[in-house]
């Protein structure tokens, strides 16, 4: 993952765009619990997001307090996945509702964002491991060594992330032609532009 000074500056005005517009509908009248425990989700990662590229962003997003908000997110989805909908739904949620496809996507999602964190765990040493390539604004790279095997699986989230990307335009694009919440156009754009936003940021 390449982090230097434009990819950031894109990044952080990418993420400051989704956390800004999940925070919009964490705070809407008439959410019920599910979704907002849902939308509170997405605005973490997004804030976690927009600061990792930044030497100010371990204050902001320790890789510890990172991979337990969002091993609990993990658990979250995959809870609604196996409840078929009898906890609850978030309806707004993407193009066509909360569908188990679409669920599944948020349980990658946060589990994309566990990975990272341990990523940038401290080692034995003491240091934070630093993630494949990652530069800071400053140009100094992160301490820490990096394990040569986070490679494969950066880029493996690349490609995911990258379909991902691809699948949830085409939902954007059909939905066009079906009748749908407003709130459910405007989250798939928010979700495509996060999918679009992770595929960046986990390049080697």
């Amino acid at each position: 993952m390449s982090h230097a000074l434009p990819l950031s500056t894109a990044l952080t005005v990418l993420f400051a765009l989704t956390g800004a517009g999940y925070l919009a509908f964490a705070c809407r009248p008439g959410s019920d619990g599910v979704a907002r425990v849902s939308d509170v989700l997405h605005v973490l990662m997004s804030v976690a997001m927009l600061a990792m590229p930044w030497s100010w962003g371990m204050t902001v997003a320790p890789p510890v307090l990172q991979v337990v908000v969002f091993g609990i997110g993990t658990a979250f989805y995959l809870v609604l996945v196996l409840s078929g909908g009898r906890l609850g739904r978030h309806d707004h949620h993407g193009p066509g509702g909360s569908g188990r496809l679409v669920l599944g996507y948020h349980v990658l999602m946060m589990g994309a964002m566990v990975v990272m964190g341990v990523m940038m765990l401290p080692t034995g040493s003491g240091s934070a491991m630093s993630m494949p390539g990652m530069r800071m604004s400053s140009g100094h790279a992160m301490s820490g060594s990096t394990w040569s095997g986070w490679t494969p699986v950066s880029w493996a989230f690349v490609v995911l992330f990258g379909l991902a990307t691809l699948w949830l335009l085409v939902r954007v694009a059909t939905s066009a032609r079906v009748r749908l919440h407003p709130l459910a156009r405007v989250d798939g754009v928010l979700l495509t532009l996060m999918s679009a936003g992770m595929a960046l940021a986990f390049i080697p």
